[in-house]
């Protein structure tokens, strides 16, 4: 068995290089929004791509002259979060930590404190700031301060809210929201670029009337991948020397939900395995052993959840559409549609399924590859 020193694959992080397959035309339509000053929402499911698009477009940007600014908000809880990873994302930036060093004195109420921290994106630690015990009020103080510094970073920024979705999460009856609106008009150099994986909740925010954000942003739904992602995951074998089928690829695509970071997985596995060619059983064989080495978590997962709302995961993995039809619900042992509606309810709440198109009784797992442990746990 040949010994192969390079993987062509890469998962888990956002990937970059010869890595990054190329969305060229997403590309343009977003750079056009963004150096009009027109704010963009792209829309997609998580580890779609998203993270990894957006640096590929803002190297494309930075070349051109913007300066680009990265922040990831997934996991914020409080105000102290929301600044905490602005902090990082500008520490991250070399070419601004001059800036930011101005910034900190400035506003003398922060009294910064060393403390070591890790990037998300490379995992290296670095020495960062410490928020210490600011009071609330002045935290809302240095965020506001801080995104009115914002304008001065360039002459023309581009800064991205990764997972921007959980700012509506915070217990602050919609202040960050609408001081991040406030900023739109206030920062005439300054556009704008959202990212979010909670439709549902991105919705509500866009198209309520009585939010802040209503109708303030041009809304692009992150799209899936074409045939030509197959053939470029086909090209990316070739260069080890593996056949693989492009039947194959496009099989684990329909079984990941189009998903490029495990599709990058479970490629990655079948390169460091040495294959000899990659077909259909190859994929589904890799897939399973993934989807098991995640079984524990799963399991967990489940048992924290009631029996109706279990009974609706199923559902929702082994049938693709027409969820409450009476069928369905006796199959499943679903008391009503009613009590459907209301754990379907409870799991987006949860962040494990959401909204999927406009279609009636559709949803979308946030984790494909949960689905997929499901399906194979509990056939039906």
């Amino acid at each position: 068995m040949t010994k192969l020193t390079e993987n062509p694959f890469k998962f888990g992080d956002p990937v970059q290089g010869d890595y990054y397959y190329p969305r060229p035309e997403l590309s343009s339509a977003v750079r056009q929004f963004l150096e009009n000053q027109v704010h963009v929402v792209l829309m997609g499911p998580r580890r779609f791509g998203k993270t990894s698009f957006m640096l590929d477009l803002f190297s494309q940007l930075e070349g051109s002259g913007y300066t680009c600014l990265l922040v990831d908000i997934f996991n914020v809880t409080s105000h102290r979060d929301f600044l905490h990873q602005f902090l990082r994302a500008l520490r991250r930036k070399k070419s601004l930590k001059g800036k930011l060093k101005e910034w900190g004195k400035r506003l003398g109420r922060l009294v910064p404190q060393l403390s070591l921290d890790f990037d998300n994106y490379t995992g290296q630690p670095t020495l960062g700031l410490s928020l210490g015990q600011l009071a609330d009020q002045d935290v809302k103080t240095a965020i506001q301060d801080l995104l009115d510094e914002l304008t001065g970073l360039g002459r023309r920024v581009i800064v991205a809210l990764d997972e921007f979705q959980q700012i509506s999460q915070l217990d602050d009856k919609g202040w960050l929201e609408a001081t991040v609106r406030s900023h739109f008009q206030k920062l005439p150099n300054v556009s704008f670029l959202f990212t979010g994986s909670r439709k549902s909740l991105i919705s509500e925010m866009l198209n309520d009337p009585a939010r802040p954000l209503y109708r303030s942003c041009q809304t692009i739904e992150f799209p899936s991948f074409g045939h030509d992602f197959s053939d470029w995951v086909v090209e990316r074998f070739a260069t080890v020397s593996i056949p693989c089928s492009t039947e194959a690829v496009d099989h684990l695509r329909v079984l990941v939900q189009d998903t490029p970071n495990y599709v990058q997985m479970v490629c990655f596995h079948l390169v460091a395995q040495a294959r000899p060619k990659v077909e259909i059983n190859d994929v589904e064989e890799v897939l399973d052993t993934v989807a098991r080495q995640n079984a524990y978590a799963y399991q967990t997962l489940l048992n924290s959840l009631t029996l109706a709302q279990q009974r609706a995961l199923r559902l929702a993995a082994n049938e693709k559409q027409s969820l409450f039809q009476k069928e369905m619900l006796v199959k499943y042992e679903i008391s009503s549609a009613p009590a459907l509606h209301n754990s379907i309810k409870a799991l987006k709440g949860k962040g494990i399924l959401d909204e999927e198109g406009t279609g009636k009784g559709k949803v979308l797992f946030d984790d494909p590859l949960f689905a997929y442990w499901l399906r194979m746990s509990f056939p039906m």
